[in-house]
Protein backbone atom coordinates (compact mmCIF):
# COMPACT_ATOMS: atom_id res chain seq x y z
CA UNK A 1 0.00 0.00 0.00
CA UNK A 2 1.16 3.53 -0.76
CA UNK A 3 2.20 6.23 1.71
CA UNK A 4 0.38 9.40 2.66
CA UNK A 5 1.76 12.48 4.41
CA UNK A 6 0.38 15.27 6.61
CA UNK A 7 1.75 17.66 9.24
CA UNK A 8 5.32 16.71 8.38
CA UNK A 9 4.75 12.95 8.82
CA UNK A 10 4.84 10.31 6.10
CA UNK A 11 3.23 6.96 6.87
CA UNK A 12 1.52 4.02 5.18
CA UNK A 13 -2.15 4.62 4.38
CA UNK A 14 -2.88 1.23 6.00
CA UNK A 15 -1.53 2.54 9.30
CA UNK A 16 -3.80 5.59 9.17
CA UNK A 17 -6.83 3.47 8.29
CA UNK A 18 -6.26 0.75 10.89
CA UNK A 19 -5.20 3.08 13.72
CA UNK A 20 -6.95 6.44 13.16
CA UNK A 21 -6.74 7.54 16.79
CA UNK A 22 -2.92 7.60 16.61
CA UNK A 23 -3.01 10.27 13.90
CA UNK A 24 -6.02 12.34 14.99
CA UNK A 25 -4.08 15.36 16.29
CA UNK A 26 -1.80 15.57 13.24
CA UNK A 27 -4.72 15.23 10.83
CA UNK A 28 -6.66 17.87 12.75
CA UNK A 29 -3.76 20.31 12.30
CA UNK A 30 -3.38 19.45 8.62
CA UNK A 31 -7.11 19.97 8.04
CA UNK A 32 -6.63 23.60 9.15
CA UNK A 33 -3.23 24.21 7.51
CA UNK A 34 -2.63 23.54 4.66
CA UNK A 35 -6.13 22.02 4.44
CA UNK A 36 -5.23 18.70 2.84
CA UNK A 37 -3.01 15.62 3.04
CA UNK A 38 -0.93 14.11 0.24
CA UNK A 39 -0.98 10.69 -1.41
CA UNK A 40 2.38 9.39 -2.68
CA UNK A 41 1.11 6.66 -4.98
CA UNK A 42 2.92 8.43 -7.83
CA UNK A 43 6.55 9.33 -7.40
CA UNK A 44 6.36 12.27 -9.81
CA UNK A 45 3.49 14.29 -8.34
CA UNK A 46 1.85 13.72 -4.93
CA UNK A 47 -1.94 14.08 -5.09
CA UNK A 48 -4.05 16.08 -2.66
CA UNK A 49 -6.40 14.25 -0.29
CA UNK A 50 -9.45 15.56 1.54
CA UNK A 51 -9.31 15.28 5.34
CA UNK A 52 -12.76 14.50 6.71
CA UNK A 53 -13.82 14.57 10.33
CA UNK A 54 -16.33 12.08 11.72
CA UNK A 55 -16.82 12.30 15.46
CA UNK A 56 -13.43 12.58 17.14
CA UNK A 57 -11.49 10.97 14.29
CA UNK A 58 -10.31 12.01 10.85
CA UNK A 59 -10.32 10.07 7.59
CA UNK A 60 -8.78 10.60 4.17
CA UNK A 61 -10.68 10.73 0.89
CA UNK A 62 -9.80 11.43 -2.71
CA UNK A 63 -9.75 15.03 -3.88
CA UNK A 64 -12.86 15.81 -5.98
CA UNK A 65 -12.46 14.79 -9.65
CA UNK A 66 -8.82 13.78 -9.10
CA UNK A 67 -9.23 10.02 -8.82
CA UNK A 68 -8.07 9.28 -12.37
CA UNK A 69 -4.63 10.72 -11.55
CA UNK A 70 -3.87 8.24 -8.77
CA UNK A 71 -1.96 5.02 -9.43
CA UNK A 72 -4.16 2.16 -10.54
CA UNK A 73 -3.62 0.14 -7.36
CA UNK A 74 -4.13 3.13 -5.07
CA UNK A 75 -7.20 3.21 -2.82
CA UNK A 76 -7.99 6.68 -4.16
CA UNK A 77 -7.85 5.71 -7.82
CA UNK A 78 -11.07 6.56 -9.62
CA UNK A 79 -13.24 3.47 -9.62
CA UNK A 80 -15.74 2.88 -12.41
CA UNK A 81 -18.97 1.03 -11.59
CA UNK A 82 -20.10 -1.78 -13.87
CA UNK A 83 -23.70 -1.59 -14.86
CA UNK A 84 -24.18 1.90 -13.47
CA UNK A 85 -27.71 3.14 -13.71
CA UNK A 86 -29.11 6.44 -14.96
CA UNK A 87 -28.08 9.78 -13.51
CA UNK A 88 -29.73 10.46 -10.15
CA UNK A 89 -32.48 13.05 -9.76
CA UNK A 90 -34.08 14.84 -6.84
CA UNK A 91 -36.55 12.01 -6.33
CA UNK A 92 -33.87 9.39 -5.66
CA UNK A 93 -33.80 7.93 -2.18
CA UNK A 94 -30.00 8.28 -1.99
CA UNK A 95 -28.39 11.29 -3.64
CA UNK A 96 -24.61 11.61 -3.77
CA UNK A 97 -23.66 15.30 -3.63
CA UNK A 98 -20.28 17.09 -3.44
CA UNK A 99 -20.56 17.30 0.36
CA UNK A 100 -21.85 13.81 0.99
CA UNK A 101 -24.87 11.57 0.73
CA UNK A 102 -28.43 12.76 1.21
CA UNK A 103 -30.33 9.66 2.30
CA UNK A 104 -34.03 9.08 2.78
CA UNK A 105 -34.80 5.72 4.38
CA UNK A 106 -38.12 3.93 4.49
CA UNK A 107 -37.80 3.60 8.28
CA UNK A 108 -38.52 6.22 10.92
CA UNK A 109 -35.76 7.67 13.08
CA UNK A 110 -38.38 9.40 15.26
CA UNK A 111 -41.31 7.38 16.55
CA UNK A 112 -44.01 9.38 18.31
CA UNK A 113 -46.99 8.25 20.36
CA UNK A 114 -50.04 10.50 19.90
CA UNK A 115 -53.57 10.49 21.23
CA UNK A 116 -54.83 9.13 17.93
CA UNK A 117 -52.24 6.36 17.72
CA UNK A 118 -48.68 5.96 16.54
CA UNK A 119 -47.28 8.56 14.15
CA UNK A 120 -44.04 7.89 12.33
CA UNK A 121 -42.06 10.94 11.22
CA UNK A 122 -38.58 11.53 9.88
CA UNK A 123 -38.29 15.07 11.15
CA UNK A 124 -37.83 16.50 7.66
CA UNK A 125 -40.01 17.46 4.74
CA UNK A 126 -38.65 15.61 1.73
CA UNK A 127 -41.62 15.90 -0.60
CA UNK A 128 -44.20 13.24 -1.30
CA UNK A 129 -42.60 12.28 -4.63
CA UNK A 130 -39.18 11.36 -3.26
CA UNK A 131 -38.48 7.67 -3.01
CA UNK A 132 -37.26 5.97 0.17
CA UNK A 133 -34.58 3.29 0.44
CA UNK A 134 -34.68 0.14 2.57
CA UNK A 135 -31.80 -0.47 4.97
CA UNK A 136 -30.17 -3.04 2.68
CA UNK A 137 -30.05 -0.58 -0.24
CA UNK A 138 -28.40 1.99 2.03
CA UNK A 139 -25.87 -0.60 3.21
CA UNK A 140 -25.08 -1.62 -0.37
CA UNK A 141 -24.74 2.02 -1.44
CA UNK A 142 -22.30 2.66 1.40
CA UNK A 143 -20.20 -0.27 0.18
CA UNK A 144 -20.29 0.92 -3.42
CA UNK A 145 -19.46 4.56 -2.67
CA UNK A 146 -16.57 3.44 -0.46
CA UNK A 147 -15.06 1.38 -3.29
CA UNK A 148 -15.46 -1.78 -1.19
CA UNK A 149 -16.73 -3.75 -4.20
CA UNK A 150 -13.25 -3.63 -5.79
CA UNK A 151 -10.07 -5.52 -5.03
CA UNK A 152 -6.84 -4.22 -6.51
CA UNK A 153 -4.68 -7.32 -6.35
CA UNK A 154 -2.78 -6.07 -3.33
CA UNK A 155 -1.36 -8.32 -0.65
CA UNK A 156 -2.47 -5.97 2.14
CA UNK A 157 -4.98 -7.40 4.62
CA UNK A 158 -8.32 -5.63 4.56
CA UNK A 159 -9.21 -5.22 8.22
CA UNK A 160 -12.17 -3.49 9.79
CA UNK A 161 -10.10 -0.34 10.32
CA UNK A 162 -9.68 0.06 6.56
CA UNK A 163 -13.38 -0.65 5.96
CA UNK A 164 -14.36 1.92 8.59
CA UNK A 165 -12.11 4.57 7.03
CA UNK A 166 -13.31 3.92 3.49
CA UNK A 167 -16.97 4.00 4.56
CA UNK A 168 -16.50 7.46 6.06
CA UNK A 169 -14.62 8.65 2.97
CA UNK A 170 -17.52 7.54 0.78
CA UNK A 171 -20.18 8.94 3.10
CA UNK A 172 -18.90 12.51 2.88
CA UNK A 173 -18.48 15.49 5.20
CA UNK A 174 -22.07 16.66 5.42
CA UNK A 175 -24.07 13.50 4.85
CA UNK A 176 -27.64 13.42 6.10
CA UNK A 177 -30.02 10.56 6.88
CA UNK A 178 -33.72 11.44 6.96
CA UNK A 179 -32.76 15.08 7.34
CA UNK A 180 -30.43 14.60 10.33
CA UNK A 181 -26.63 14.80 10.21
CA UNK A 182 -25.28 11.29 9.65
CA UNK A 183 -22.83 11.80 12.50
CA UNK A 184 -25.78 12.12 14.91
CA UNK A 185 -27.78 9.08 13.81
CA UNK A 186 -25.30 6.61 12.25
CA UNK A 187 -22.62 4.94 14.35
CA UNK A 188 -20.10 2.93 12.33
CA UNK A 189 -18.25 0.69 14.74
CA UNK A 190 -14.55 1.38 15.13
CA UNK A 191 -11.88 -1.30 15.03
CA UNK A 192 -11.35 -2.29 18.65
CA UNK A 193 -7.95 -1.57 20.13
CA UNK A 194 -7.28 -2.32 23.79
CA UNK A 195 -5.16 0.76 24.37
CA UNK A 196 -7.95 2.96 22.96
CA UNK A 197 -10.79 1.15 24.74
CA UNK A 198 -11.87 4.10 26.88
CA UNK A 199 -12.19 6.44 23.89
CA UNK A 200 -14.09 3.82 21.87
CA UNK A 201 -16.51 3.20 24.74
CA UNK A 202 -16.97 6.94 25.28
CA UNK A 203 -17.86 7.44 21.61
CA UNK A 204 -20.42 4.65 21.75
CA UNK A 205 -21.89 5.98 25.00
CA UNK A 206 -22.24 9.43 23.40
CA UNK A 207 -24.12 7.84 20.51
CA UNK A 208 -26.31 5.87 22.91
CA UNK A 209 -27.29 9.04 24.81
CA UNK A 210 -28.78 10.42 21.59
CA UNK A 211 -31.15 7.44 21.47
CA UNK A 212 -33.87 8.58 23.87
CA UNK A 213 -37.25 7.11 24.76
CA UNK A 214 -39.59 8.93 27.13
CA UNK A 215 -42.52 6.61 26.29
CA UNK A 216 -44.01 9.30 24.03
CA UNK A 217 -41.15 10.01 21.63
CA UNK A 218 -38.50 7.47 20.68
CA UNK A 219 -35.43 8.79 18.87
CA UNK A 220 -33.66 5.97 17.14
CA UNK A 221 -30.22 5.40 15.69
CA UNK A 222 -28.38 3.24 13.15
CA UNK A 223 -25.46 0.99 14.06
CA UNK A 224 -23.19 -0.63 11.47
CA UNK A 225 -20.70 -3.37 12.26
CA UNK A 226 -19.70 -7.00 11.75
CA UNK A 227 -22.22 -9.48 13.12
CA UNK A 228 -20.57 -11.85 15.59
CA UNK A 229 -23.39 -13.63 17.43
CA UNK A 230 -27.10 -14.27 17.07
CA UNK A 231 -28.16 -15.96 20.28
CA UNK A 232 -31.22 -16.98 22.26
CA UNK A 233 -32.17 -15.05 25.40
CA UNK A 234 -35.02 -15.41 27.87
CA UNK A 235 -36.82 -12.59 26.05
CA UNK A 236 -36.21 -13.70 22.47
CA UNK A 237 -32.97 -13.21 20.51
CA UNK A 238 -29.99 -10.91 20.78
CA UNK A 239 -27.35 -9.75 18.31
CA UNK A 240 -23.78 -8.85 19.21
CA UNK A 241 -21.38 -7.09 16.87
CA UNK A 242 -17.73 -8.07 16.76
CA UNK A 243 -16.39 -4.59 17.55
CA UNK A 244 -18.27 -3.97 20.85
CA UNK A 245 -19.87 -6.14 23.58
CA UNK A 246 -23.22 -4.28 23.52
CA UNK A 247 -26.16 -6.67 23.10
CA UNK A 248 -29.06 -5.65 20.86
CA UNK A 249 -32.33 -7.38 21.68
CA UNK A 250 -34.54 -8.71 18.87
CA UNK A 251 -38.17 -9.78 19.08
CA UNK A 252 -38.93 -13.34 18.03
CA UNK A 253 -41.04 -12.10 15.12
CA UNK A 254 -38.30 -9.82 13.75
CA UNK A 255 -35.66 -12.51 14.30
CA UNK A 256 -37.69 -15.06 12.32
CA UNK A 257 -38.29 -12.54 9.54
CA UNK A 258 -34.61 -11.58 9.34
CA UNK A 259 -33.42 -15.20 9.30
CA UNK A 260 -35.67 -15.90 6.32
CA UNK A 261 -34.96 -12.66 4.42
CA UNK A 262 -31.17 -12.79 4.96
CA UNK A 263 -30.84 -16.55 5.28
CA UNK A 264 -27.51 -16.81 3.42
CA UNK A 265 -25.96 -14.15 5.65
CA UNK A 266 -27.30 -15.59 8.90
CA UNK A 267 -26.14 -19.09 8.01
CA UNK A 268 -22.60 -17.73 7.63
CA UNK A 269 -22.37 -16.27 11.14
CA UNK A 270 -19.33 -17.76 12.83
CA UNK A 271 -17.90 -19.35 9.68
CA UNK A 272 -14.13 -18.73 9.49
CA UNK A 273 -14.08 -18.00 5.74
CA UNK A 274 -16.85 -15.36 5.63
CA UNK A 275 -18.02 -12.10 7.22
CA UNK A 276 -21.53 -10.85 7.91
CA UNK A 277 -22.24 -7.11 8.04
CA UNK A 278 -25.28 -5.79 9.87
CA UNK A 279 -27.01 -2.41 9.76
CA UNK A 280 -29.29 -2.12 12.80
CA UNK A 281 -32.07 0.38 13.47
CA UNK A 282 -32.19 0.55 17.26
CA UNK A 283 -34.17 2.26 20.00
CA UNK A 284 -33.73 2.44 23.75
CA UNK A 285 -35.24 -0.30 25.86
CA UNK A 286 -33.80 0.63 29.27
CA UNK A 287 -30.91 2.80 30.43
CA UNK A 288 -28.28 0.61 28.75
CA UNK A 289 -30.31 -1.87 26.74
CA UNK A 290 -31.11 -1.33 23.08
CA UNK A 291 -33.77 -3.03 20.98
CA UNK A 292 -33.58 -3.65 17.23
CA UNK A 293 -36.54 -2.21 15.32
CA UNK A 294 -35.33 -3.25 11.87
CA UNK A 295 -32.13 -4.58 10.33
CA UNK A 296 -30.30 -5.54 7.16
CA UNK A 297 -27.57 -8.17 6.83
CA UNK A 298 -25.01 -8.61 4.05
CA UNK A 299 -22.83 -11.64 3.40
CA UNK A 300 -19.18 -10.83 2.62
CA UNK A 301 -15.89 -12.52 1.88
CA UNK A 302 -12.96 -12.50 4.27
CA UNK A 303 -11.91 -9.03 3.07
CA UNK A 304 -15.47 -7.67 3.22
CA UNK A 305 -16.37 -7.97 -0.47
CA UNK A 306 -20.18 -8.39 -0.71
CA UNK A 307 -21.35 -11.79 -1.95
CA UNK A 308 -24.68 -13.43 -2.73
CA UNK A 309 -23.83 -16.97 -1.61
CA UNK A 310 -21.16 -19.00 0.15
CA UNK A 311 -20.05 -20.22 -3.27
CA UNK A 312 -19.37 -16.62 -4.26
CA UNK A 313 -17.52 -16.16 -0.95
CA UNK A 314 -15.28 -19.09 -1.89
CA UNK A 315 -14.59 -17.60 -5.34
CA UNK A 316 -13.90 -14.13 -3.91
CA UNK A 317 -11.50 -15.58 -1.34
CA UNK A 318 -9.66 -17.47 -4.08
CA UNK A 319 -9.34 -14.37 -6.27
CA UNK A 320 -7.97 -12.38 -3.35
CA UNK A 321 -5.52 -15.15 -2.39
CA UNK A 322 -4.24 -15.20 -5.98
CA UNK A 323 -3.90 -11.39 -5.91
CA UNK A 324 -6.26 -10.83 -8.81
CA UNK A 325 -7.67 -7.41 -9.60
CA UNK A 326 -11.45 -7.61 -9.82
CA UNK A 327 -14.85 -6.10 -9.12
CA UNK A 328 -17.91 -7.56 -7.45
CA UNK A 329 -20.96 -5.81 -8.98
CA UNK A 330 -23.88 -5.35 -6.59
CA UNK A 331 -27.39 -6.04 -7.83
CA UNK A 332 -29.52 -3.16 -6.61
CA UNK A 333 -31.96 -2.18 -9.38
CA UNK A 334 -34.27 -3.74 -11.93
CA UNK A 335 -32.23 -5.47 -14.60
CA UNK A 336 -29.18 -5.90 -12.37
CA UNK A 337 -29.76 -9.65 -12.25
CA UNK A 338 -27.97 -9.73 -15.61
CA UNK A 339 -24.75 -8.40 -14.04
CA UNK A 340 -21.92 -10.95 -13.77
CA UNK A 341 -20.94 -12.32 -10.37
CA UNK A 342 -17.39 -10.98 -10.70
CA UNK A 343 -15.36 -9.08 -13.30
CA UNK A 344 -11.63 -9.74 -13.65
CA UNK A 345 -10.03 -6.38 -14.39
CA UNK A 346 -6.48 -7.67 -14.93
CA UNK A 347 -7.24 -9.33 -18.27
CA UNK A 348 -7.79 -7.70 -21.64
CA UNK A 349 -10.61 -7.51 -22.27
CA UNK A 350 -12.12 -7.82 -18.80
CA UNK A 351 -13.35 -11.36 -18.03
CA UNK A 352 -16.72 -12.18 -16.47
CA UNK A 353 -16.72 -14.82 -13.74
CA UNK A 354 -19.99 -16.63 -13.09
CA UNK A 355 -20.81 -18.91 -10.18
CA UNK A 356 -23.72 -21.22 -11.00
CA UNK A 357 -25.17 -22.73 -7.86
CA UNK A 358 -28.80 -23.40 -8.82
CA UNK A 359 -28.47 -25.52 -11.94
CA UNK A 360 -31.70 -27.26 -12.91
CA UNK A 361 -34.08 -24.54 -11.71
CA UNK A 362 -36.07 -23.41 -14.75
CA UNK A 363 -36.04 -19.65 -14.06
CA UNK A 364 -32.35 -19.79 -13.18
CA UNK A 365 -31.50 -21.70 -16.34
CA UNK A 366 -33.37 -19.13 -18.48
CA UNK A 367 -31.46 -16.24 -16.92
CA UNK A 368 -28.21 -18.18 -17.23
CA UNK A 369 -28.81 -18.78 -20.96
CA UNK A 370 -29.69 -15.12 -21.49
CA UNK A 371 -26.49 -13.95 -19.81
CA UNK A 372 -24.45 -16.40 -21.87
CA UNK A 373 -26.09 -15.11 -25.03
CA UNK A 374 -25.40 -11.49 -24.17
CA UNK A 375 -21.73 -12.17 -23.48
CA UNK A 376 -21.37 -14.14 -26.71
CA UNK A 377 -22.90 -11.32 -28.77
CA UNK A 378 -20.62 -8.75 -27.14
CA UNK A 379 -17.47 -10.82 -27.32
CA UNK A 380 -16.96 -10.87 -23.55
CA UNK A 381 -14.79 -13.74 -22.31
CA UNK A 382 -16.12 -15.66 -19.33
CA UNK A 383 -15.20 -18.23 -16.72
CA UNK A 384 -18.04 -20.37 -15.39
CA UNK A 385 -18.05 -22.43 -12.21
CA UNK A 386 -20.86 -24.99 -12.04
CA UNK A 387 -20.63 -25.88 -8.37
CA UNK A 388 -22.46 -29.20 -8.78
CA UNK A 389 -20.02 -30.45 -11.43
CA UNK A 390 -16.55 -29.39 -10.34
CA UNK A 391 -14.57 -28.18 -7.35
CA UNK A 392 -13.40 -24.59 -7.19
CA UNK A 393 -9.73 -25.60 -7.51
CA UNK A 394 -10.57 -27.19 -10.88
CA UNK A 395 -11.82 -23.90 -12.35
CA UNK A 396 -9.21 -22.46 -14.72
CA UNK A 397 -8.80 -18.69 -14.58
CA UNK A 398 -7.12 -16.70 -17.36
CA UNK A 399 -3.69 -15.37 -16.54
CA UNK A 400 -3.49 -11.67 -15.70
CA UNK A 401 -2.05 -9.32 -18.27
CA UNK A 402 1.51 -8.26 -17.45
CA UNK A 403 1.70 -4.49 -17.28
CA UNK A 404 4.80 -2.72 -18.41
Amino acid sequence: MFDVSFSGKRVSLAEVQEHPARFASRLERAKVTPGFALCHCRTDTPRKLVIRRYGSLFHLAGWPDDGVHHAERCDFHKKGVSGAGPNPDSRDAIIAGPNGMNVRLDVSLVHQETASGRNRTTGVSTGASRRAAPLLAFLQTLWTSAGLTFWFGTSKPQGWGSVNAELFAGLGDAATVNGSPAQDVLHVMRRFEQHDRDAINAEFDAFRTRIVNDEKVSRRGLVLGELAEFADTEFGKAITLRQHPQRYHVSTALADHAEKKYRRAFRAIGKPNARVIALLLVERLTHRHLRIVDLAAMLCSLVFLPCDSMYEVAMANRLVAERRRFEKPIRMAEGDEMLPDFVLLDTHPATHVEVYGMNGVASYERRKAEKQGQRLSRGIPAVEWNVDREELKQVLLPSPVTRT
